[in-house]
């Protein structure tokens, strides 16, 4: 019983985050600052994109680029995003240049993901 509860508990544990903040609230507090900080420089609407990727819209990020969606809501874990994030990808970790995102912000990506990937961002940015 107490087995049967404790992988209950690790199963929903990602969507904990999700229920005490509004899906607006979370990613304009996790999701989007960490985007700003690390990956529009390189993957915006605005200027020459790298890898075809755009992620300051939510259709970039569904899009996705060269390699493909970004995300991928069916399997999250699957996500070209966490795998560049968590540097997974050999001769794809991100932020280039800069340091590894933090196992905390990953985590809000993996929760993020697995929710839906609300992101109220409908156009580009002008």
């Amino acid at each position: 019983m107490i087995i049967r509860v404790f992988i209950i508990f690790i199963v929903i544990l990602p969507f904990l985050k999700l229920v005490a903040e509004s899906k607006l609230e979370f990613f304009e507090n996790r999701i989007r600052p960490v985007l700003a900080e690390n990956c529009y420089e390189c993957h915006n609407s605005i200027k020459e994109v790298k890898s075809g990727l755009v992620l300051d819209y939510k259709d970039g990020i569904l899009r996705g680029g060269k390699r493909g969606p970004a995300i991928s809501l069916s399997n999250p874990q699957s996500s070209l995003l966490l795998q560049v994030m968590k540097h997974e990808i050999s001769n794809l970790k991100m932020p280039k240049g800069g340091p590894k995102i933090s196992k905390e912000i990953i985590k809000d990506f993996e929760s993020w993901i697995s929710a839906g990937a609300f992101d109220p961002r409908d156009k580009p940015p002008t």
